[in-house]
């Protein structure tokens, strides 16, 4: 017996099944876990994130390397500044004098080098920290902002309360991130103001430091030339008493300037804290 050709349609529909099988798998999968789409578009998320926290690491490597190089030629200057007073202090010493020996040149030597070290970890390198730090916070918010929306469940499109927590959320996920960056620039903010308060005083106590340095190596000299090291006392020479509470206090204002910066910025870190929950209750309607 002869069966009757099938229709064209139904031959249609019979070569489209196995392809219909081979994606059902993941579509069952897809409405049965969403938390494993969720798991694999965070998962997507952390990489994007990852790479480009990776290029920021690099361009700023690369800053930092330029910096390192700066700070090999400036310390190399000093160290033919000082090679030179060396040379000259040691011809006269040879001499038999000890004119060529100028205490106020090697502390001035000596101030140049702790003001090359004051430069890079109190200016150029809080700079270049900041910078980045500021891409890094860029990142971390967008990524985080993208994360939070996706965890929000979607509206069903036939339930207005749905929709209106659907709406809110979206709202707060966008108030938050919107906070998030103004608390990031601040935290940016006070680091580089406190680098600013750290040089200006560290360049105070460096000074300091030269002055002291001169005037005991100074006495070193003198007692040395007169033969005896027990000329000089400096806790009863009040040059030195003084000196020596110039770079205390110097010391102490520092500690004291950072303590007020940070009062300051905690206290706009509250200000920015009470903004946030009046917004919050605003859209809330609390």
């Amino acid at each position: 017996m002869r069966f009757p050709n099938p229709p064209p349609i139904l031959l249609m529909k019979l070569a489209a099944l196995p392809l219909l099988l081979a994606f059902l798998p993941a579509l069952l999968l897809a409405d049965a876990d969403p938390a494993a789409a969720m798991a694999k578009q965070t998962q997507d998320l952390e990489r994007l994130q990852k790479r480009e926290m990776q290029k920021v690491d690099q361009a700023q490597e690369q800053d930092r390397i330029k910096l390192r190089a700066r700070e090999r030629d400036e310390l190399a200057k000093v160290q033919r500044d000082a090679n030179s007073a060396a040379v000259t202090a040691t011809a006269g010493a040879v001499a038999g004098t000890m004119a060529g020996y100028d205490p106020a040149k090697f502390a001035q030597i000596k101030f140049s080098e702790d003001e090359v070290h004051n430069l890079i970890q109190n200016q150029l390198g809080p700079e270049i920290d900041a910078r980045y730090d500021r891409q890094r916070k860029e990142i971390d918010r967008r990524y985080a902002a993208q994360q939070a929306k996706l965890e929000i469940p979607a509206a069903d499109p036939n339930d207005d309360s749905s929709k209106q927590q659907h709406d809110l959320a979206v709202k707060t996920a966008d108030l938050n991130a919107k906070y998030q960056e103004k608390y990031d620039d601040l935290a940016v903010e006070q680091a580089e103001a406190e680098a600013k308060v750290r040089f200006a005083h560290t360049t105070t106590i460096n000074q300091c430091e030269r002055d002291l340095n001169t005037l005991t190596t100074k006495h070193a000299l003198d007692a040395t030339q007169k033969g005896s090291s027990s000329v000089w006392n400096p806790m009863t020479d009040p040059d030195y008493s003084k000196l020596t509470a110039a770079r205390d206090q110097a010391r102490s204002d520092l500690e004291t300037a950072l303590d007020e910066l940070r009062a300051q910025y905690a206290n706009k870190r509250t200000d920015l804290d009470n903004a946030k929950e009046d917004d919050t209750s605003k859209l809330s309607g609390n």
